[in-house]
């Protein structure tokens, strides 16, 4: 009897111990969120970022208006406080700067109907102008070539001469009133790669005694304040690249702390990696600016060419900004405002374009997922296909690959099926298959882009734009058919 009841003794007490396992182990708080989720609880009190943006790029395949007022709504269900719309030339630029629009480009109506329809879902529109690098847009144009630092590169803008600025500021000013109510503007400033190699920096900066970084740093103060004072906006972003390795007493000096909020960007799958940002850098930041954001992608950060989603890839992305709010508890407590989650259409103005909008709305959604409830990757999935009410084909679940997500609801969800499974199995064929074992490629491959053209023309994309992807699609397919033929010739 003692014995049965010593045993029984242990036995209570090895159910104890996985109880208090089961119930102190992050498995139950990820299904505490999950539960979170179902129970529709607005996630902006307890997130780690309590301000979400999201990045529209429309350098490279510039939605409809209307496609935009439908992404808006679903941006809204899944608590997004903001969109940052970076329009290079589709904005109706006038007067002096006309021609650096495209052709076809938004109209004044045009944006009025986008801001009108982010605000009636609670969006607040966030305008982004370039204003030192990726200004190819401006500077490809005759009239303004003569300002660029290099006249191959086209893309830093000599801001060591008055016209650029009042290049610069023209573009404010024109987004101003166009947008009266938005009280944040984002002035880029990243990736000038040529800065002071033009002669008329080279002059300035021996004539001043000023160097490189003070020639920068004075050109981004100047224009985030006349941003702040005359435009009138609140808080002027800039992202922080031309700046994440001086120090603190050169940011001090110019001023720019006292009239930007640095945006600390990264799309690396683990942005923790030691070397990815400076030695130092949040420590600089923490003490010289009031507050910060970070940037992450859910496109246009897996290659210049990228035409397919990868959804785990950008959700690692994520994952690593939560992590690096825990290795930078202060900063991350005490001044990181919010996230931006970008997605690049295109590297730069002269590149190819990348995953497509509609391609990687799965991509956000489970971001976003993410980013609110801090679910796990298979639980964000899970949820991304409850909320976008894809097909439950029972012997797929559980598998996190984007060839299980299939018979969506969204935006251009038409334009996902077709170019995540249709294309992606020819493109794949071609890769992996033998030619001689392959029917006819260009047929099989042209009805497939014709689909995905029709689908695009629709109600998603302008003519032009949809051209530009079957002709950038065809050319890579054509690609792969020459190196495949030359790989059989080599063996």
């Amino acid at each position: 009897m003692h014995k049965m009841s010593k045993l029984c003794f242990l036995a209570l007490l090895s159910v104890t111990f996985m109880l208090i396992f089961v119930l102190t182990t992050p498995y139950s708080n990820d299904r505490s969120s999950y539960a979170a989720y179902e129970g529709g609880i607005d996630p902006r009190k307890t997130r780690q970022f309590k301000n979400i943006i999201v990045h529209l790029d429309l350098k490279g395949a510039p939605p409809r208006v209307e496609y935009l007022i439908e992404f808006f709504k679903l941006l809204s269900k899944h608590h997004v406080d903001g969109i940052l719309i970076e329009y290079e030339d589709m904005f109706p630029y006038s007067g002096d700067i006309e021609e650096i629009r495209r052709d076809l480009h938004y109209s004044e109506n045009d944006i009025r109907r986008i801001i009108q329809a982010a605000e009636v879902h609670n969006l607040e529109v966030i305008p982004l102008i370039q204003s030192f690098g990726h200004l190819e847009f401006v500077l490809k144009k005759s009239k303004f070539m003569g300002l660029s630092e290099d006249l191959i590169d086209l893309n830093t803008i000599c801001i060591s001469d008055s016209k650029s600025i009042d290049i610069v500021k023209q573009m404010i000013e024109q987004i101003r009133r166009l947008h009266p109510n938005s009280t944040r503007i984002h002035i880029g400033a990243d990736e000038a790669y040529h800065v002071a190699e033009d002669q008329r920096c080279i002059e300035r900066m021996e004539k001043e005694s000023i160097g490189k970084s003070d020639l920068k740093l004075e050109h981004i103060a100047k224009i985030g304040k006349f941003a702040r004072e005359n435009a009138g906006f609140e808080t002027v972003f800039a992202w922080n690249d031309m700046f994440d390795k001086e120090s603190e007493e050169t940011i001090r000096k110019s001023k720019i702390n006292k009239f930007i909020v640095p945006v600390v960007w990264g799309y690396r799958t683990d942005v923790t990696e030691n070397g990815y940002f400076p030695d130092g850098l949040f420590e600089r930041i923490f003490n010289v600016f009031d507050r910060f954001y970070v940037a992450s992608a859910f496109k246009g950060a897996d290659g210049a060419r990228q035409q397919f989603s990868n959804i785990s890839r950008y959700l690692e992305n994520q994952k690593s900004y939560v992590n690096l709010m825990d290795l930078h508890k202060n900063a991350a407590a005490q001044k990181v405002d919010g996230i931006f989650v970008t997605g690049w259409s295109r590297f730069n103005h002269f590149n190819a374009l990348c995953e497509l909008l509609p391609v990687a709305i799965p991509s956000l959604i489970v971001d976003l997922f993410y980013l609110n409830y801090q679910l796990t990757e298979k639980d964000a999935w899970r949820a991304m296909k409850s909320s976008l009410e894809c097909e439950n084909r029972r012997h797929l679940r559980g598998i996190l690959a984007e060839s299980t997500v299939h018979g969506c609801k969204f935006p251009g969800a038409d334009v996902f099926e077709i170019i995540m499974h249709d294309w992606k199995r020819a493109v794949d064929r071609r890769i992996f298959g033998k030619p001689d074992q392959q029917p006819s490629p260009d047929s099989e491959a042209i009805e497939i882009l014709k689909n995905l053209k029709k689908s695009l023309n629709q109600s998603i994309l302008y003519k032009t734009d949809a051209d530009e992807v079957f002709n950038q699609y065809l050319h890579d397919y054509h690609s792969l058919i020459a190196q495949n033929t030359r790989t059989e010739i080599t063996n």
